[in-house]
């Protein structure tokens, strides 16, 4: 089966934060008690209870203010440089079916093993650093407070990122009727389903990469002549098109 991609189509954003709520939803995790940091922004960072986070940015010169946002969330990279530093090889890359490049934390990560007063290292071999947490990457232990995730979930006690939504491939639950409306539809992340723009899309990676190629013409062509698409190489699962150059967003290289 085709590799599939998705796309996040940064300049069609419009900063609901949907995408997050649809996640914590799916993935059955707590809210985080959060407090007014000077952004719109909430919360500061990704955590072990937000898999994707919505990032504002203000830009503008000349009194000319404008907002920027873009949907952080692990990357599922080809060759991920988590999964290689784990010493538990408690990430998984699939190699076959609908979830093929996709990179997940497996359950039986044993939470006693994976030290909880330790920074993993799967978190400092991660490239995509932010700036809130310089030395850690996407995988999240903890939530944005410190503490540590309880929910009851397989994942309790264990780093955390975003998985896909690669059961929903292999739900039954989807067919039956246990679940109604959005959530029903099989084949599909969670934050793409709830999108009200249409920003986030996946398919298979020619499909993808077409579509993120022609948006990017169509954004330098139409008044942002430094759109481009992110990562600017093959190296991940996710590419993101950016209304302005990667630096403005704060993004590592890649």
């Amino acid at each position: 089966m085709a590799e599939r991609r998705m796309l996040i189509d940064s300049s069609k954003c419009i900063g609901c934060r949907a995408c997050q709520i649809a996640c914590q939803q799916w993935h059955q995790m707590p809210a985080e008690d959060t407090s007014f940091t000077g952004s719109y922004q909430n919360p500061e960072d990704l955590s072990a209870a937000n898999l994707t986070l919505t990032k504002f940015y203000e830009v503008g010169n000349n009194g000319d203010l404008r907002w920027l946002f873009f949907k952080d969330q692990c990357r599922h990279c080809k060759d991920p440089e988590c999964k290689m530093a784990c010493p538990l090889r408690a990430i998984k890359v699939f190699k076959k079916g609908p979830a093929v490049g996709w990179v997940v934390i497996k359950s039986t990560c044993d939470p006693a093993v994976c030290s909880p007063n330790a920074i993993k290292p799967c978190q400092v071999a991660c490239p995509f650093k932010t700036k809130l947490y310089s030395q850690l990457g996407i995988p999240r232990y903890r939530k944005n407070d410190g503490s540590v995730l309880v929910t009851g979930s397989p994942m309790d006690g264990k780093a955390n990122k975003c998985d896909f939504c690669y059961d929903r491939w292999r739900n039954a639950n989807l067919k039956t009727g246990l679940y109604k409306g959005t959530f029903a539809r099989s084949n599909r992340p969670a934050c793409e389903l709830v999108c009200p723009t249409g920003a986030i899309k996946t398919g298979e990676f020619v499909k993808i990469r077409r579509k993120a190629n022609r948006r990017v013409r169509y954004l330098q062509a139409n008044g942002y002549p430094n759109a481009q698409k992110y990562p600017s190489g093959l190296v991940t699962h996710v590419i993101w098109v950016l209304q302005d150059d990667r630096h403005v967003y704060g993004l590592p290289g890649a």
